[in-house]
């Protein structure tokens, strides 16, 4: 009858199971350096996160400051500037024939810098 070990187990000694200590430290700075990289891109991301959401809020400000003057008369239309949420925006008034011409300066800080954004629009009288 034949024996169903392989000639090294016969031979007393066992075959080799589990991962030695250099593979070990491989795989766990391969883990670390994965894991860094994810922490660094997560920080990115959260900074252009937040900038996205001040570029959005000045946006809405200045839509606003828009259809706060189309709901006013052509002779209410002054040139001024106003601060809100951290957003400071300022605004010009140049009359024309038949509308007016304004254009709205929003600033706010994105990235740790002040941005400044323009919009610009007619408004009929």
């Amino acid at each position: 009858m034949r024996s169903s070990l392989t000639p090294t187990a016969r031979r007393g000694r066992r075959p080799r199971r589990g991962f030695t200590l250099v593979e070990l430290m491989v795989a766990l700075m391969v883990f670390a350096v994965g894991a860094l990289a994810m922490v660094a891109t997560s920080a990115n991301v959260m900074t252009l996160i937040t900038a996205s959401k001040n570029r959005s809020l000045a946006a809405a400000v200045a839509a606003a400051r828009f259809e706060l003057m189309r709901s006013q008369s052509c002779t209410a239309h002054t040139s001024s500037s106003a601060t809100a949420r951290g957003i400071t925006e300022s605004w010009t008034v140049v009359k024309l024939a038949k509308a007016d011409d304004v254009t709205v300066n929003v600033s706010f800080v994105a990235n740790r810098r002040t941005q400044t954004r323009i919009y610009r629009s007619f408004i009929t009288c």
